[in-house]
């Protein structure tokens, strides 16, 4: 008779699920200006959705009130002890 195939050990999910909380969320909106095409990122504000034209900002980059445009939005989980 052959022997039982031998299986990796599962993690342990308590481990999974103590790790989960202590880490915090970060949402952050990217931004792209209409004139110097620069790219660049702030944090999400309530209302942020993509493809979002900000008339009522100005450019950190030019310095103009052009049109920005919310290209995308991501979130990033950080320790805030590490912090």
């Amino acid at each position: 008779m052959a022997e039982e195939p031998q299986f990796p050990p599962i993690p342990d999910v308590g481990e999974v699920l103590t790790r989960k909380k202590k880490l915090k969320e970060r949402v952050k909106s990217v931004i792209k200006c209409s004139n110097c095409k620069k790219e660049y990122t702030r944090e999400f504000k309530p209302g942020d959705y993509t493809f979002k034209k900000l008339l009522d900002e100005e450019c950190k980059e030019c310095r103009k009130k052009e049109v920005l445009t919310i290209t995308e939005i991501f979130s990033e989980w950080y320790n805030p002890k590490k912090e």
